[in-house]
This record gives C-alpha cells, sequence and structure tokens, in this order.
C-alpha cells in the first residue's frame, strides 16, 4: 500500500493537528516531536515479488530534488479492509469461473482478521456481500454469481472507491477483477478519475481482457485500453494484465503479498514552510548484487498553510 501523510504534532498540551494533504492522511500513526511527513511504500524485486526486512540505510529519499534523512523505517502486515469488485457481464463469460477461483484464493491467503466487502457489477454495481470478516460467506457468494447483461465498469469503481472508505480499519485496498470493457456506465472516465486521485488507499487490478472469439460481440466495445492503469497508479497500485487463465490464481497471491507488506518511511522536510503548495517526493531503494528493486508509492502531499 502507498499512501503519504503528513502530520503536525504541536508542543502545547497534547493537541495534535494533522495538516491538510494530497492524498488524504495515511493509515499509520507515528508521533514524533516537530514535523514529520509518513509514506507507505511497497518495494518489489526484478520478478513482481514484495521484498521484506530491507534496512533502513538502503532507502533514499527526495523532496523536490533535496535528498531528506528518513529518521524511521518500518515493515508492517497488519489487518486491512478490502473491497473485492468483481466484473459479472457478459464479456466475461469464458473467464468467469476461473476469476472466482482467484478470487477465493486472494482471501484465502490474507490475515484471519482482514474485512472485505464483495461488489459484482454488469449493467450496475451491487454490493454482494457488505463488509464482513466472514470468509465463508465471501467465498459462497462469490461462488453464485454468474454472467450475463453490460458492463458498467466505471460506476463499478465509482462506488467501491467510496464503499472502501467504510472499512474499520486504517489501512485500506481495492482489488478489481475484470476484461476492461465498458459500455454502460453513467459516471465518465474523468470524474472516476479524480476520485482515484483523492484516494488514500491503493486500487489494485487484474486486467482479464484478451482478444475477442469469434461470434462474441459483447467483447469488441472497449473504453479505454488503459483505463484500470490510469485508475491504480495515482493511488499507489498497479494493474496486471492477465493473458493466461493459468496465470490468475498466482497473479491473486501476488497482489495479496503487495497489499499485506509495505514500508512506512518517516522524515522531518527541510522546507519548513506553511505555503499550502504541492511537495514532490522520489523514494528509491538501492540495489544489491543479486536484485534490483521497484518501489510503489504516493509520490506528492499539500504542505500545510501557515
Amino acid at each position: 500500500m502507498a499512501a503519504i501523510c503528513v502530520c503536525f504534532l504541536c508542543g502545547i498540551g497534547s493537541a495534535a493537528f494533522v495538516w491538510d494533504v494530497v492524498p488524504r492522511p495515511s493509515s499509520v500513526a507515528i508521533r514524533v516531536d516537530g514535523d514529520l511527513v509518513l509514506i507507505n511504500a511497497v518495494v518489489t524485486d526484478e520478478h513482481g515479488t514484495p521484498v521484506p526486512n530491507l534496512d533502513q540505510g538502503r532507502f533514499r529519499l527526495l523532496e523536490d530534488g533535496h535528498e531528506e534523512t528518513i529518521k524511521y523505517c518500518m515493515g508492517q502486515d497488519g489487518p486491512v479492509s478490502i473491497g473485492l469488485v468483481l466484473d459479472t457481464s457478459r464479456s466475461m463469460g469464458d473467464t468467469l469461473d476461473a476469476v472466482k477461483k482467484a478470487a477465493i484464493r486472494f482471501i484465502n491467503t490474507g490475515n484471519p482478521s482482514d474485512e472485505y466487502f464483495l461488489l459484482a457489477f454488469r449493467n450496475q454495481p451491487q454490493i454482494i456481500v457488505p463488509f464482513t470478516s466472514d470468509a465463508d460467506r465471501l467465498m459462497l457468494a462469490i461462488g453464485s454469481v454468474d454472467a450475463g447483461g453490460s458492463t458498467a465498469l466505471l460506476d463499478a469503481l465509482y462506488l467501491a472507491m467510496q464503499e472502501v472508505r467504510r472499512g474499520k480499519y486504517p489501512r485500506k485496498a481495492l482489488l478489481v477483477l475484470s476484461d476492461e470493457i465498458d459500455n454502460h456506465s453513467r459516471y465518465s472516465k474523468q470524474e472516476t478519475r479524480r476520485l482515484a486521485q483523492e484516494a488514500d488507499y491503493p486500487v489494485y487490478a487484474m486486467n482479464l481482457w484478451q482478444p475477442p472469439r469469434s461470434g462474441n460481440r459483447y467483447a469488441i466495445q472497449r473504453q479505454d485500453p488503459g483505463l484500470l492503469e490510469e485508475i491504480a497508479r495515482p493511488t499507489g497500485g498497479r494493474t496486471l494484465t492477465v493473458r493466461e487463465l493459468r496465470r490468475l490464481i498466482p497473479t491473486a497471491e501476488l497482489i495479496s503479498a503487495e497489499i499485506r507488506h509495505e514500508y512506512v518511511l518517516a522524515y522531518t522536510p527541510s522546507n519548513r514552510q506553511m505555503d499550502g503548495k504541492l511537495r514532490h517526493v522520489r523514494l528509491r531503494v538501492d540495489p544489491t548484487e543479486v536484485h534490483h528493486f521497484k518501489v510503489s508509492y504516493r509520490s506528492a502531499y499539500r504542505a500545510p498553510l501557515q
């Protein structure tokens, strides 16, 4: 999960103020005297596998081009509130059984205390199961859905991004399983993308689109071949394209590991001005002799106003 929050801890009494940030405050609260920026980041190797137990000294962080000193680095794997968004439109008919198995595997790889909601969509989105930690109830609901109707992907994303905020845990995430077709939404791509840019949780997606088989006219119309990536990237999540059905379950396991394993880094920025301006952050991880790393994180926040 990748998010940025900024906390200002006042030295008067026990008052604490949370800065107005882009995105919203992170799921992790670390109390340190002074002005503190907290960054949640996911580190993966060249194979896309999450990398745990990295030393703090391996991280390098710049704010607006100026290297900052990282004061704190922690890895964590705590409970998460997760939204599952399942495309059950007619164009998913050939792949839906395999997708349902991948969704069930995703749940099975989680923590027992994780909570989920299940949203299925075709002509319109519908929350099939509200937030629950009852894995059996979720898996039964996933197994019972079937394919049919048109595809309101943007509407489903919009509803899901609002619903995930109702989760009880500070850490949240969204997983979308879809073939990226949209032919029935009321919300526009711009409206949905704007909501994603405000999200304080990562959106992950498994893009299952494949060239349509003969006679499947429902798979011809596509809203945008980069739609899911446009939604996921600003949140610190990502989209993984799955071309072979046998790769669905390994991909679900990979996303599960990314969501549940993250680093939290803290630093006090050199620029202490309260000017309300956007600050840009760059974070990298030094390679080892064996591995090069990729880091996913929120790349900007807004400083407070005086």
